[in-house]
């Protein structure tokens, strides 16, 4: 007589799937033959996406959040997961990536998901600042100053928020450009090079001999002939020319730096010796100019900070990208450094757009990293007594969880965090995260027609950038006109 085994098959499935989940739960982070074990969920897939996976005690800790002190270093808050800067960069500069069309201008049609047209929330009276510049902007000018970490790199951002708010309210050039950058191999607004030969000392590095740092983040020291070079692109309507250029330094020596405008002959001018931050105004000769070059006479010349091209009245958004910071940078930032931008260049506007770098740490107490970014927007509107800030909430991003790609649980986590820090500093606040699209947008940007974000489902793609310029740069104008 026969067994009947029909159920054997069963039973085997059943049992090694029973050794599966036990084994990943017992050796759960073990890496064996170069595999690191991980957790089985076999429900991932019908799991839903919404704040199921999201503890509620966790949100209403941050409802109310208690700012306090405790021993944290700054050189530890800073330290930042790895992100995929290879593909960013090569996204922003390879004309052969999906993510990426030379025929396309950032503002063509194309066919892109829905979004949510978000208002400005937060202390709308603290704008006050700004919205009154904007009233006399075809009579004199006014700054914007965009920080941010590598979302904000190659100016896609801000170059929107730039040209929008120009186009409303006046202004010609892309502002202020450091001396040395990491994003210029995928930067479409200016071309820039410049010499192996500069020190460059940055919120990004360390600094132990205390070198005063620009509003930029940035110090750059010259060797005898390092050299740097601008040059206009024909990418947006404001950025073709240029009728001056200011070069800010300190701590110079008496002597005199080379230029050239539009490929000509070298010219000299004079630096003044002093501690102080100086402005050196370089005119080219006859018509505008569409390309500057610096080089610098002597080495330890000065402290080069950066250089702002302009073009008459009207509204200058200057471009900080800040790779892999979470915001924490500003320490790195004297006061005094910042008030004698302030007297030089009277911004009106800053824009903080952190926060992705802090959510890579894995944890979901952001109560020090809250305390911090409370006590340097209380520092930046005491240097800036007079300037608006604006912090733009991050945006969403993806992890995958079985076959489809969700919201990262330490996005909203932090969201609420970053809302609260800006009632708490009395500032304006505005959601990405909403006009994204809200939970699990980020792959709806990905799949978008071109593109809106890269393959990583955390950097926009040119497109996305574009995209999230514009919706910034809408809110800011709408909430300008309610103001009247």
């Amino acid at each position: 007589m026969q067994r009947n085994h029909i159920n054997k098959p069963i039973i085997l499935i059943a049992l090694a799937i029973i050794f599966i989940i036990i084994f990943s739960h017992f050796f759960n982070g073990v890496t064996i033959l170069g595999y690191t074990v991980k957790p089985i969920d076999l429900f991932m897939d019908i799991k839903p996406d919404s704040l199921l996976s999201y503890n509620s005690s966790k949100i209403d800790k941050i409802n109310n959040l208690q700012i306090i002190h405790d021993s944290k270093s700054l050189k530890q808050a800073s330290l930042t997961a790895s992100v995929s800067f290879d593909l960013l960069e090569k996204a922003f500069a390879s004309k052969n990536d999906r993510n990426y069309n030379e025929n396309l201008k950032p503002d063509d049609d194309f066919n892109d998901p829905e979004f949510n047209k978000v208002q400005i929330s937060g202390n709308l009276d603290q704008m006050k600042y700004f919205f009154n510049a904007l009233k006399n902007s075809r009579n004199e000018k006014l700054r914007v100053a965009h920080y941010g970490d590598s979302g904000v790199e190659g100016d896609a951002i801000t170059a929107n928020i730039r040209e929008d708010l120009q186009k409303q309210f006046g202004g010609n050039g892309v502002g202020f450009l450091s001396i040395t950058s990491q994003d210029i191999t995928f930067r479409t607004t200016t071309k820039m090079s410049f010499s192996d030969n500069w020190q460059t000392i940055s919120v990004l590095t360390g600094n132990p001999n205390n070198i005063p740092l620009g509003i930029n983040g940035f110090t750059c020291i010259p060797q005898t002939g390092s050299w740097v070079k601008y040059s206009t692109t024909n990418w947006m309507q404001y950025l073709n020319t240029f009728s001056v250029a200011k070069l800010f330094y300190s701590n110079a020596k008496n002597s005199s730096i080379k230029y050239s405008f539009n490929n000509s002959g070298d010219q000299s001018a004079n630096l003044k010796s002093g501690n102080d931050l100086k402005e050196l105004d370089l005119y080219p000769q006859g018509s505008n100019a569409n390309s500057l070059k610096i080089t610098a006479t002597l080495a330890d010349q000065a402290y080069f900070y950066g250089v702002s091209l302009e073009n008459g009245n009207g509204v200058y958004v200057d471009n900080f990208p800040w790779r892999g910071n979470t915001g924490l940078g500003f320490q790195s930032i004297s006061e005094s450094s910042f008030k004698q931008f302030s007297k030089l260049m009277d911004y009106k506007l800053i824009i903080l757009s952190f926060g992705a770098n802090e959510t890579s740490f894995g944890s979901s107490d952001n109560t020090w990293y809250a305390n911090q970014m409370i006590k340097i927007i209380n520092n930046l509107k005491k240097a800036f007594p007079e300037t608006s800030i604006l912090i733009i909430g991050v945006g969403d991003r993806s992890i995958k969880r079985g076959t489809r790609f969700v919201t990262d649980p330490s996005i909203p986590l932090l969201l609420k965090v970053q809302q609260n820090i800006a009632e708490r500093t009395g500032v304006a606040f505005w959601s990405l995260f909403d006009a994204m699209g809200g939970y699990n947008s980020m792959e709806t940007w990905v799949n978008a027609n071109p593109p809106l974000a890269l393959m990583d489902y955390t950097h926009p793609s040119y497109q996305g950038a574009a995209k999230i310029g514009d919706m910034i740069a809408q809110a800011v104008i709408d909430a300008y006109n309610k103001s009247k």
